[in-house]
């Protein structure tokens, strides 16, 4: 009777725990079945350039052929962003960001396309978070890398003033913010979040370092930085223009742009 009772209670622990284990293999098995994979966005393609096998890939978004960077290699098919198209593509994913092409993505999720919106990182943290979880719908197994620890930086070190397009200046609780502070900098900018800047007190108390980015086809929006008065006060001080697609979305690619930035600012420190 007591065997019987023992019996009937491991099987009562054995279902559910296989059932778990069935679930989990069909969570994975489903993640890496996906072979005609659609992208609406310029940061989902440069994600799927990296991590995506190229034969899993149907299409990258229009906006591929505009922003080139470093880390996409070779031709990637395009779509032009039409419904019509990528239904004509039968994709078994699409991946987008959760501000971009939100009538499209309603449209295609209402005709029963498997939709996965991805929020943007807005922190480090949050940025560890978005690419493994980029991994794993791929049904990849590996691990994204931590980040080293975070070392507060010196109360004399360098000051370094991101500056985007219009005069658009950011501050702290941004992830660019981290970035910086990773590498070793302080923020020029003291304020919270995003704010156009004011040329005066540039001139007045000028940042240690300009780190703006401009695309490869002039606009007025990036003309700020060539303002006669703020090009000669930073004469003798540190501007550099880094690659456009370096602070359009966030990847892998930061890693590597903490690296650049720590690089830059023992430069700096050495002269």
């Amino acid at each position: 009777m007591q065997y019987s009772n023992l019996e009937k209670m491991n099987n009562k622990l054995v279902l559910p725990l296989l059932l778990l284990i069935l679930m989990c293999f069909s969570s994975l098995l489903q993640a890496s079945t996906y072979k005609r994979i659609v992208s609406l966005d310029i940061c989902s393609d440069w994600m799927l350039a990296i991590y995506a096998q190229r034969s899993q890939v149907t299409a990258l978004s229009p906006l591929l052929n505009n922003y080139q960077v470093d880390w996409v290699k070779g031709d990637w098919p395009t779509h032009d962003g039409s419904l019509e198209q990528i239904l004509s593509l039968d994709p078994d994913l699409v991946v987008t960001g959760e501000y971009n092409a939100v009538v499209l993505r309603k449209r295609l999720k209402a005709l029963g396309i498997h939709v996965e919106v991805l929020s943007l990182p807005q922190s480090l943290d949050s940025l560890h978070v978005y690419m493994q979880k980029f991994l794993n719908l791929l049904g990849k197994t590996e691990e994204v890398p931590e980040l080293p620890d975070f070392i507060e930086p010196d109360s004399d070190a360098p000051r370094l003033l991101l500056l985007g397009a219009n005069g658009i200046g950011t501050g702290t609780e941004t992830l660019e913010h981290e970035v910086l502070l990773r590498a070793g900098w302080r923020n020029y900018i003291s304020r919270a979040g995003y704010g156009t800047l004011d040329l005066e007190k540039l001139i007045i108390d000028p940042p240690d370092a300009v780190l703006w980015s401009a695309p490869v086809s002039p606009a007025l929006a990036n003309m700020f930085i060539e303002h006669p008065a703020l090009k000669k006060v930073m004469r003798t001080r540190e501007t550099h223009n880094v690659a456009f697609g370096n602070w359009q979305c966030s990847g892998p690619w930061t890693w590597q742009q903490i690296k650049k930035l720590t690089t830059l600012r023992k430069q700096w420190q050495q002269k």
